[in-house]
Parts: structure tokens; sequence; C-alpha cells
């Protein structure tokens, strides 16, 4: 896909991966739609980075939050009237041991990583399925594949992205393709600024847009290959 003038709206865009993701499409002459939950004031860093590019946005969305998904979709299509790329990435990975967790903190985690994802699917693709072709990208991780015995929740939930992303592959019609990316360690608040830059698994899910990687509809993306 050429991504000039395409429409790409990103989940939890206001820091990390999503941040710089955001920034690699507006480089490329996309209109990005960055979302923040609770950094609005990082969100605006980032509007700003993409502005310097191409007619960039930002709004507020919080995936555990049905209205909010919707108001979201409402103001992308008011503003733009199309929607070209979709990428779920906001996440979370809670930090008490599991044996502490509370009933509350597993519904946060499965809300957040895995139903906000796929009520943020559903909500676009009537608009999607219009566009002559269109993406949708679901950010997962290598814990998705690789069962991390310190996070059971996070896994359980990355586990759920990856079959989604693989049985919604079988369901869309041909003009939508959807892959499933997994990041390893990235430096991100989440992973205590440790492992890989962000901008390296940014520049591969821009690969995996442009279909430079030459993948199936419903693959993994593992980013690991591709350091």
């Amino acid at each position: 896909m050429n991504l000039k003038n395409k429409v790409v709206l990103i989940t939890g865009s206001s820091t990390g991966i999503g941040a710089a993701t955001a920034v690699a499409f507006a480089k490329k002459g996309a209109k990005v739609v960055i979302t923040y939950n609770k950094s609005k004031k990082e969100g605006e860093k980032v509007l700003e980075a993409c502005k310097k590019y191409e007619d960039c946005i930002l709004l507020k969305l919080d995936v555990s939050d049905d209205e909010s998904i919707k108001n979201v979709y409402k103001q992308v299509f008011k503003k733009f009237e199309k929607l070209d790329i979709l990428i779920n990435n906001a996440g979370i990975a809670t930090e008490p041991e599991f044996h502490d967790f509370k009933f509350s903190d597993v519904q946060k985690e499965i809300d957040i990583n895995l139903s906000g994802l796929i009520k943020m699917t559903l909500e676009c693709l009537p608009i999607m399925k219009k566009m002559k072709e269109a993406i949708i990208m679901n950010v997962s991780s290598k814990t998705g594949k690789q069962p991390n015995p310190r996070y059971p929740v996070y896994t359980a939930t990355k586990f759920g992205v990856r079959g989604f992303t693989q049985a919604l592959a079988s369901y869309l019609p041909i003009n939508i393709k959807t892959y499933c990316i997994n990041p390893a360690a990235t430096a991100t608040q989440m992973m205590d600024f440790e492992g890989v830059n962000p901008k390296v698994v940014a520049d591969i899910i821009i690969k995996t847009a442009e279909d430079s990687l030459s993948k199936k509809s419903g693959d993994d993306i593992d980013c690991k290959d591709y350091y």
C-alpha cells in the first residue's frame, strides 16, 4: 500500500511503540489519528512531531470505554470520511504477582488488551469494508507465542489477540488485510525502557503496511526476525 494521504488510526499512540509509529506514518505522508488516554501532554508532543509532515489530529481514547470508542470513530469519520489503516496498539501489563491480583485487575487487563481491541475493530469495520484496500494491525507480543510466567493474564490476552487476528483474516473481505505484530522486549515504560528502540518496531509496522514483507493476511509478524 502506498501510504501517502492514507488515514491511520493508532490506539495508545501518545508514548512508546504507538508514538514512534505515528511519526513514522506521518513521515510517509499519512494523515495520522493519534490517541491518548492519560498522557495528553505526551500526545501533544507526538502531534507536534507528526504535523511537521502531514495533517494529523489528537483524540482522547479509552479502549475500555464503549462510548469513548464510538466517539473517536465518529470524530475520525467527521474529519476524514474514511479510514485506511487501524493499528490496535493500546495495552497494559499489571505489575502485582498473579496471586495478588484482584478481580478488577484481571478485568481491566482483559478490557484494555483484548476486549477493547476487538470492539475498536468492530466499530471501524463498516467504513473499512468500503475502502479499495485497508489494513488492520493488532499489536500482540512475543509473550503471545511464548508464555511469560510473570504475566499470566497479559499472556492470555496476547494469545487472544493472535487468535482474533487469525480468525478475522478468514472472516474479512479480500480488500482488508490483517496482521499480528509481535514485538520482543522494547524500550517502553511497560518494559522499564529496556529492549530495542520503539522506532525499530515502528519501521517493521511501516514495512508491513507497505507489503514489503510479503506476508499473508492473518500472519504473525515476529519483530525479532527483522532486527
